[in-house]
C-alpha cells in the first residue's frame, strides 16, 4: 500500500493549519488505503518524525492565531469550537477544485460506512454530482467578476459549477414512490438551498428518523418550475442485485451498486445461470454510481479468464504504477454484453472498461460519467476523515477513465418513452440483440461476444 503523502502544496492557503496538525496526529503521513477497499488508515500510526521534519510551521501558527482572536473577540462566545476547525478544513478541501476531495465530520463518516454496508435511514435515492452550466447574466444585471482567494489568489469564480442530483431512485424506495426521476437536480431539501454543497452534505440532510418527512424542492429538464416532493423517510436496505432469466434462455443480471455483498450476490447469479445453462448474459451497470474497487476486481475476476490478469491500473502524482489484479478463478465463460449510460461511474466504468480492452464483452448504451478516481480516505484523530483524489485509474489498455468515461462500443439512446432503465428498455432490447448474434456466432457456448 501506497504512503499518503502531505498536501504540501496547500501550505500557502490561511486555512491549511488545522488539517495539517489533526493530519499529523491522526497519522496523515501514515499508509493510507483507497476509499472503495473498505479499510481506512488509522490514526497514531505516523512514523517518528517532528512536526517541523513534515509541514512548514508558518501557516499553523497563522491559523492558530486567526482561531485565538476569533475566539476571544468574537460578539458571542463560540459555543462549538471544533466546527471552526471542521471549517477550516472544508475551506482548504474547497481550494483544490475538486468535487470529490471532501471532508466528513464524525457523523458524515458514520454515515458513509454505512451506506458501504448497504443499510441507512432515508428516501432510497442514489446521488452524484452533475456539472451544469453556470446562471447566465441578463442585461442590465452588471457583470460577474471573478471571485480571488487573498490568500493563495485562486480564481474561485472560474471554478465548474455542480448540483447535486439522483442518479437513480431505488426501486420500491420512498423517492421512487413520491415520483423522484433519474436527473433530478436537488434545489432545496426543506428550506435549505444547495447550491455549494457536496453529496454528503446533502445526504445528511435529506436523511433521518424512518417515518418522519422531508421535502425536496427539484428542478426537472422539460419542467418549467421546480416540483416540490414530499417525501417519507424509511429504512432502506439497499440492493446489491437483481437477476432474472429472460425468454430466449437469457440471463439478466443487474449490479446497482458495488456494495459489501455485490460480489457474493453475484457470484450466486453467476452460479445460478451456469446451472441453468443460460446461453449468455447481459449485465447492466446502468446508473450504478460505483462504490467498493474490492468488488469491482472479485466480479471481474469472475468473468475475466485468467491470462488477463490485470483488471484495472492506477497512477498517482509521482507517476507511480499499481496493478490490481485477479483475485479469484473466472466461473462464467459464455458470451456477455454490458450496458452503461452517463450515470455509470467510478467503479461501474473500472469493470466495464476492462471487459471492452479485453473484448470479453460488447458494451453497449452511452459513454459513461467520467469518475474513476482513487479516493484515498484518512481518518483523523476524532472521527472524523478527508476523502482525497490521490491518483487515476487506467484501463488495461491505458485509457483514463475520469477524463472521458467508457465510450460504448454500440451507441444506443434511451428512447425518450421509456422512464426506467430494465431489461424491457430500448437499450437492453438491443443488447439482447447482439448478445443472440454473439451466441450465434459461438455456436452456442462461445467466450466472449466480440
Amino acid at each position: 500500500m501506497k504512503q499518503s503523502r502531505v498536501l504540501s502544496h496547500l501550505t500557502t492557503v490561511l486555512l491549511i493549519g488545522t488539517a495539517l496538525i489533526v493530519g499529523y496526529y491522526a497519522g496523515g503521513g501514515s499508509g493510507a488505503t483507497p476509499l472503495w477497499h473498505a479499510a481506512f488508515a488509522a490514526p497514531g500510526t505516523l512514523a517518528h518524525a517532528t512536526l517541523d521534519d513534515s509541514v512548514n510551521l508558518k501557516p499553523v501558527q497563522l491559523y492558530q492565531e486567526a482561531l485565538t482572536r476569533l475566539q476571544s473577540e468574537y460578539v458571542e462566545p463560540i459555543q462549538h469550537p471544533e466546527q471552526l476547525t471542521y471549517g477550516a478544513i472544508r475551506g482548504m478541501l474547497a481550494v483544490v477544485n475538486d468535487p470529490y476531495t471532501r471532508f466528513m465530520d464524525p457523523k458524515e463518516f458514520k454515515d458513509f460506512n454505512s451506506e458501504n454496508a448497504g443499510r441507512f435511514a432515508g428516501i432510497g435515492a442514489t446521488l452524484s454530482l452533475t456539472e451544469i452550466p453556470m446562471p447566465a447574466t441578463k442585461d442590465g444585471e452588471g457583470t460577474r467578476a471573478p471571485v480571488q482567494c487573498p490568500v493563495c489568489g485562486t480564481i474561485i469564480g472560474a471554478a465548474k459549477y455542480y448540483r447535486v442530483s439522483v442518479v437513480e431512485p431505488l426501486a420500491g424506495s420512498p423517492a421512487k414512490l413520491a415520483g423522484v426521476e433519474a436527473g433530478d437536480v436537488i434545489m432545496k431539501v426543506d428550506d435549505t438551498q444547495t447550491d455549494g454543497l457536496t453529496v454528503s452534505e446533502v445526504a445528511d440532510k435529506i436523511r433521518g428518523p424512518e417515518g418522519t418527512k422531508v421535502t425536496l424542492t427539484i428542478a426537472r429538464k422539460g419542467s418549467e418550475k421546480p416540483l416540490v416532493v414530499p417525501i417519507t423517510r424509511a429504512v432502506i436496505e439497499v440492493p446489491a442485485t437483481e437477476n432474472k432469466t429472460l425468454e430466449g434462455n437469457i440471463g439478466y443480471l443487474r449490479l446497482f451498486q458495488f456494495n459489501e455483498k455485490t460480489a457474493d450476490e453475484t457470484r450466486a447469479a453467476l452460479a445460478d445461470f451456469n446451472k441453468a445453462n443460460v446461453r449468455g448474459v447481459v449485465l447492466d451497470l446502468r446508473n450504478n454510481p460505483g462504490g467498493l474497487l474490492t468488488e469491482c476486481v472479485r466480479i471481474a475476476s469472475m468473468i475475466l479468464p485468467a491470462e488477463d490478469k490485470v483488471v484495472v491500473y492506477t497512477k498517482d502524482r509521482n507517476g507511480e504504477r499499481e496493478n490490481y489484479t485477479h483475485t479469484e478463478r473466472q466461473i462464467y465463460e459464455k458470451p456477455l454484453v454490458v450496458l452503461v449510460n452517463k450515470g455509470s461511474a467510478s467503479a461501474s466504468e473500472i469493470l466495464s472498461g476492462a471487459l471492452k480492452d479485453y473484448k470479453r464483452a460488447t458494451v453497449i448504451g452511452e459513454s459513461t460519467f467520467g469518475k474513476a478516481l482513487v479516493q484515498t480516505v484518512l481518518r483523523l484523530s476524532d472521527g472524523s476523515a478527508m476523502a482525497v483524489t490521490t491518483a487515476h485509474y487506467y484501463t488495461p489498455e491505458g485509457h483514463d477513465v475520469g477524463k472521458i468515461g467508457v465510450a460504448p462500443n454500440v451507441v444506443v439512446e434511451l428512447s425518450k418513452d421509456a422512464k426506467t432503465t430494465n431489461e424491457k428498455d430500448n437499450q437492453a432490447q438491443e443488447a439482447i440483440r447482439l448478445l443472440k448474434e454473439a451466441i450465434a456466432k459461438a455456436g452456442g457456448a462461445g467466450t466472449a461476444a466480440n
